[in-house]
């Protein structure tokens, strides 16, 4: 099959390769195990990884996760070659013990390396379900990892409350524009910072004030919009000199939440004890697989009421042919992108 590698460290556009490869087995899985940077094989002592599925992959998802990990930047190193992607949709022709009820389904997968979504068959692993009814699949590869991100970001570890102000960084993107629909449907006022006006028009159209960073100072515009007063919470998928900006926005008591870092790590300084502010990290990777399970099923049955009453939606503003992706990828790394691209795989 062909599949989307890479292979050494750089851009996407210089580090894809569209290699033919064999698509993975169950005896390829079946000895292996898996840590944060992939499958490996075993090592002595350690038991055979036991919840994954092979899906023929219909659509996928693409994110700055793809980019970061082919720079190297990405917090988890991830060993070369590898099937780049990780978000997939498509129908399970085989599976393990646990799973052998999705056989034959459609489903939504996050996908682990070397065996990404950017391929006609890739690897489903823990957080792998059947598609909601209401998406379509280039919905679905929008949906899950922007989606269950947002939801752990906004409500498990942001705790936004209805009539609280919050300022989302990135607000334009995958994870941006899902937060921002959450935040809304949670009753705060949303101040979304995006480059430029089409993207200020999408923010906007999703619910939020809009602050075009590209027309002016920011936090400038966010004090302008609150009469002074600052935001109760950032949300913060950016960091870099950006998240250092808006952390002077936060009000005492109040909370800045880092669930990415598009704009690259930022080491914090002591603002948040002298201020009273609270420095809240939100991310998957710090639990244990059968937590960060139960928390993606927890997660999956509070959105679906979401879903089904149209206060969120994937926001999929692309689709493109699988001998794009390099471009695509491209694009997603010079924030020409809005919400999420989606790649047809067949």
């Amino acid at each position: 099959m062909k599949a989307w590698r890479v292979h050494d460290f750089g851009e996407p556009r210089d580090v894809l390769r569209l290699d033919d490869i064999d698509p993975p087995t169950p005896a390829d899985l079946e000895g292996m195990g898996m840590n944060l940077g992939g499958w490996a094989p075993l090592q002595p002592g350690e038991e055979p990884f036991p919840d994954w599925a092979i899906m023929e992959v219909s659509v996928a998802g693409l994110a700055l996760p793809d980019v970061t990990m082919a720079r190297g930047t990405y917090p988890v190193p991830v060993p070369r070659p590898y099937v780049s992607g990780q978000e997939a949709v498509g129908t399970v022709v085989a599976a393990s013990a646990v799973r052998q009820e999705l056989v034959g389904k459609r489903v939504v997968a996050v996908t682990i390396q070397p065996w990404g979504s950017l391929a006609p068959v890739a690897v489903g692993t823990s957080t792998l379900y059947e598609v909601p009814a209401q998406l379509s699949d280039e919905e679905a590869a929008g949906f899950l990892i922007p989606a269950h991100t947002a939801y752990h970001v906004v409500h498990r570890r942001g705790r936004i409350q209805a009539g609280e102000t919050v300022l989302v960084l990135g607000a334009a993107g995958g994870l941006g524009s899902a937060i921002v629909q959450l935040c809304v449907a949670a009753g705060a006022t949303v101040l979304a910072v995006a480059g430029g006006p089409e993207k200020a028009a999408f923010t906007a159209a999703l619910g939020a004030v809009p602050i075009d960073h590209q027309a002016g100072d920011f936090a400038t515009a966010a004090l302008e919009a609150t009469g002074g007063r600052g935001v109760d919470v950032v949300v913060d998928p950016v960091q870099g000199t950006m998240g250092a900006q808006a952390l002077e926005l936060v009000v005492l008591d109040g909370r800045h939440v880092l669930c990415g870092h598009a704009g690259g790590l930022q080491a914090w300084d002591p603002h948040f004890y002298v201020h009273n502010r609270s420095l809240v990290g939100a991310t998957f990777g710090g639990y244990p697989r059968a937590e960060m399970r139960r928390i993606r099923e927890e997660t999956r049955h509070a959105l679906e009421p979401l879903l089904e009453s149209g206060q969120f939606r994937p926001q999929v503003t692309r689709v493109i042919d699988f001998d794009q992706v390099p471009e695509a990828l491209t694009d997603v790394a010079e924030r020409r992108t809005m919400g999420r691209v989606v790649v047809r795989i067949r």
